[in-house]
């Protein structure tokens, strides 16, 4: 997997293959609100974030998210939905652990670049200076690896590494070292640096490997020791698996039924990429201290929210994602997903987890975040089209009938009822998709529609010959009409190396 602008795409053949359980959605909402800290927020803000979170909740069957709007002019608003460990029944709490993922890409950024701040390294020193057999590793400077410009390999082709993330019971297994040597062995995936931007772990990886170098500490104390600086008392980049009590658990859907994914990451997978644990407490002071640049001089923080853009719409800066006038970073791995961002004109944070991930199950905690935001603090996000009035939710027999025919590919284009939103740039948008999802004969059955703000999902079942599953398709609103959403159309061709013009 390869996480680009905050999605994942996949390189699978079991693409269209996710799972679900939708009989325990009613325990999963029947927890709203059991923990929440509220200083001076007001009611129609709140109620506003409520309806977003328990609305993609219910979209995407994710049993338990937490959420956190720090706002100078408005308040504070951090509060826990849902369920924390479905085995148990336990609800959410705002201090529950949660997997940060890439998030972890902002502290080990801020290690690297307080190091250089100290004169102790320069961002233009050559990895090879730290880290020896790398590909390109003459030419790859620090601030490269930061801004996603090394071109090192990332994982797309290791099946060891893919089945951690894809497999319901994984059985080769994943060690420590066998990300370098995955690295070092395959040269012929490497690129010359900064010649584009392009996402990877693995140049967090390597940058956790010249922190150790240059402290002569093990990553996660250095990690550690800056988390202790920030004052951080939640967050932790652990040693193993281990998650710290009182933990939420982490879910994802294979099949039926959802499987508790918590301890299926270790820092073997990711090292200084997405290896850390935090609570939605913390990442509520957290996201204020890294936008303010804490620890860092200013010039220093100017120079890493500089972005360069990535294929997917990406905009990436030295260890920062940059989306319209907010900064911050998206994760995503087994069983959790993570949005964190900062608006330094409004001093405001806002913060998401979600403790569920399942491929293709689409609706995340960015997309929570982007809702929120997009209601909150409208025109912040850039230059993005005004939101056309939502249409109304259609019946859910009527909406099964129409993608049924649209993704079917012996029926012409013209024909479908439905289309691809953003399909003005290819026509054929439509048959192309259909065509690649006929590869799996899905059989898709909705039996929930969910309006999200000016987005739908539409939920169902998949009967895949591996057996059922569950999937969303995204819809868009535009000009009165849904339109199937083009980024989750363009990550399924991305996936099967479809090409169209509406994707690039």
């Amino acid at each position: 997997m390869r996480t680009e602008g905050g999605r994942a795409i996949y390189h699978s053949s079991r693409l269209f293959i996710v799972g679900a359980a939708g009989v325990l959605l009613a325990a999963f909402l029947a927890g709203c609100g059991n923990s929440a800290e509220t200083r001076a927020f007001p009611a129609d803000a709140a109620a506003t974030i409520d309806r977003i979170v328990e609305s993609g909740m219910t979209a995407a069957l994710i049993p338990g998210a937490m959420v956190a709007v720090v706002d100078p002019d408005r308040g504070t608003y951090v509060k826990a939905y849902g369920t924390s460990d479905l085995a148990t029944g336990r609800p959410a709490d705002i201090h529950d652990s949660v997997r940060i993922a890439s998030v972890t890409k902002t502290f080990t950024s801020t290690a690297v670049l307080r190091l250089a701040d100290e004169g102790k390294l320069s961002l233009d020193d050559r990895l090879n200076r730290y880290v020896d057999g790398i590909p390109y590793g003459d030419t790859i400077t620090l601030r490269d690896l930061l801004g996603m410009r090394g071109g090192v390999y990332d994982l797309d082709h290791e099946p060891a590494y893919q089945e951690q993330l894809d497999a319901k019971s994984p059985t080769l297994g994943w060690h420590e070292g066998d990300r370098l040597r995955a690295i070092t062995g395959n040269p012929q995936y490497a690129t010359p640096p900064n010649t584009r931007t392009a996402y990877s772990n693995s140049e967090y990886y390597l940058l956790g490997l010249v922190l150790e170098k240059v402290t002569g500490k093990p990553v996660h104390e250095v990690i550690n020791d800056l988390v202790a600086d920030y004052g951080l008392t939640e967050t932790t980049y652990p040693v193993d698996a281990t998650m710290p009590t009182p933990e939420s658990r982490g879910y994802a859907y294979f099949d039926e039924t959802p499987t508790d994914v918590t301890a299926r990451d270790t820092p073997t997978l990711y090292g200084a990429g997405a290896s850390m644990v935090s609570t939605i407490s913390d990442l509520a002071e957290y996201t204020g201290m890294l936008g303010r640049g804490n620890l860092l001089k200013p010039e220093t923080l100017h120079a890493r929210t500089q972005s360069t853009q990535a294929r997917g719409g990406l905009s990436y800066g030295l260890g920062v994602m940059v989306s319209g006038r907010w900064f911050g970073h998206s994760g995503t791995t087994s069983g959790y997903t993570t949005y964190i961002a900062y608006l330094p004109d409004r001093d405001v944070s806002v913060a998401v987890a979600v403790n569920q991930f399942t491929r293709l199950l689409w609706l995340r905690a960015d997309d929570i975040w982007k809702e929120i935001v997009t209601e909150l603090y409208p025109g912040t996000l850039g230059d993005t089209p005004a939101p056309s009035t939502a249409p109304p939710v259609p019946a859910v027999d009527e909406l099964d009938a129409q993608l049924r025919q649209s993704l079917d590919p012996a029926i012409p284009a013209a024909a479908k009822p439905l289309r691809v939103e953003n399909d003005d740039k290819d026509p054929d948008l439509i048959t192309r998709l259909s065509t690649v999802l006929a590869q799996y004969d899905p059989k898709f059955q909705v039996y929930r529609a969910t309006a999200v703000n000016n987005s739908l999902m539409a939920l169902g079942l998949a009967a895949a010959p591996e057996g059922k599953s569950q999937m969303v398709v995204p819809f868009a609103a535009v000009d009165g009409a849904w339109r199937i959403s083009s980024g989750w159309a363009c990550n399924i061709l991305t996936a099967s190396a479809v090409p169209s013009p509406a994707c690039t």
